[in-house]
C-alpha cells in the first residue's frame, strides 16, 4: 500500500458487515476491486467509510494532475512529491467536510492549491529575508541535459520567484493550468476582479522581468530562429527582396 496513506486509513469494522466471524462478500468485493469508473460520489463515500481501494483511485485520477501543477509552480523540485502527498493526505483526512459528494475533483484540486500558496507564501517570505536584493538564481533539476535550457528554465522561476504568493498562483492557474478567470476566482477564494487584478498584476510584471533580462531574451530567439529557419531552397535576392518587405 502506498505511504501516502494516513495510518487511521484501515476500513473499520463498523463499516464492513461480518456474517460468522467472516467479511460479507460483497464488503470483500467492494475491498479488492476498485472500479476506475466509480462515480466521484461513490469515492467519497467509500473514503468516508476508510476503503482503501477508494484512496488509491483518487490517487491514480489525480495526482499526475495535481503534481503538475506544483512542478509548474515552483519548477522540476524534489519538494514536488512531497507536497503532492500532503495534498492527498489532506483530501483524505477532510473528505468528511466535502458536501457536494459530485464535486471531488474540484475538492482535490483546491486543497492542492491550499497546499501551493501556502509553500508559495513560505518561499517567498525566505526570499525577501534572504535574497530580496540579490541576483541568486536557484539550481533547477530539469530533465534536459542542456545547459542552457536549464539556465534558462532556471532564470524563467528566478523571475516566478519575484512574485507575491498570489500574484504567482494566479499567473500559473491561468497561463500554465490555462484555467478560467471564474476557476482562478474559485480557486484562490477571492472575486472575479480581485482574480483579473492579481493575473494582469502578474502577467505585466513578468513581461516586464523578462524584456529586461538579455540573456532570457536572447535565449528564447535562438530557439525561436531555429525552430523556424528560412527555406533551404531561398536565393540570396528572394532574401534581399522578404528583407526589404518587412522594413516598410
Amino acid at each position: 500500500m502506498r505511504s501516502f496513506l494516513p495510518a487511521w486509513y484501515a476500513p473499520r469494522a463498523s463499516a464492513r458487515p461480518r456474517t460468522a466471524g467472516a467479511v460479507a462478500p460483497a464488503a470483500a468485493a467492494r475491498e479488492r476491486e476498485p472500479s476506475s469508473n466509480a462515480r466521484e460520489s461513490d469515492l467519497v463515500a467509500a473514503l468516508g467509510r476508510g476503503e482503501r481501494w477508494a484512496a488509491d483511485e483518487v490517487w491514480d485520477r489525480y495526482a499526475a494532475s495535481v503534481r503538475r501543477l506544483m512542478a509548474r509552480a515552483l519548477g522540476p523540485r524534489p519538494e514536488v512529491e512531497d507536497l503532492t502527498q500532503e495534498a492527498f493526505m489532506r483530501v483524505f483526512s477532510r473528505i468528511g467536510t466535502l458536501r457536494d459528494t459530485a464535486a471531488l475533483r474540484e475538492f482535490v484540486f483546491v486543497i492542492a492549491i491550499n497546499v501551493l500558496k501556502r509553500e508559495l507564501r513560505y518561499r517567498w517570505l525566505r526570499g525577501r529575508v534572504r535574497l530580496s536584493n540579490s541576483d541568486f538564481i536557484p539550481d533547477i533539476e530539469g530533465p534536459s541535459p542542456d545547459p542552457e535550457a536549464r539556465e534558462a528554465l532556471a532564470r524563467c522561476y528566478a523571475i516566478l520567484d519575484k512574485l507575491g504568493p498570489r500574484q504567482r498562483a494566479a499567473f500559473v492557474l491561468r497561463y500554465m493550468e490555462e484555467r478560467t478567470l471564474d476557476e482562478v476566482a474559485s480557486a484562490l477564494g477571492v472575486s472575479l476582479s480581485t482574480a483579473k487584478r492579481l493575473v494582469t498584476k502578474s502577467a505585466e510584471r513578468i513581461s516586464m522581468h523578462v524584456a529586461s533580462d538579455a540573456g532570457l531574451r536572447g535565449f528564447f530567439d535562438q530557439r525561436r530562429s531555429a525552430a523556424d529557419p528560412p527555406p533551404a531552397s531561398a536565393d540570396p535576392s528572394s532574401k534581399a527582396s522578404a528583407k526589404a518587405n518587412v522594413s516598410r
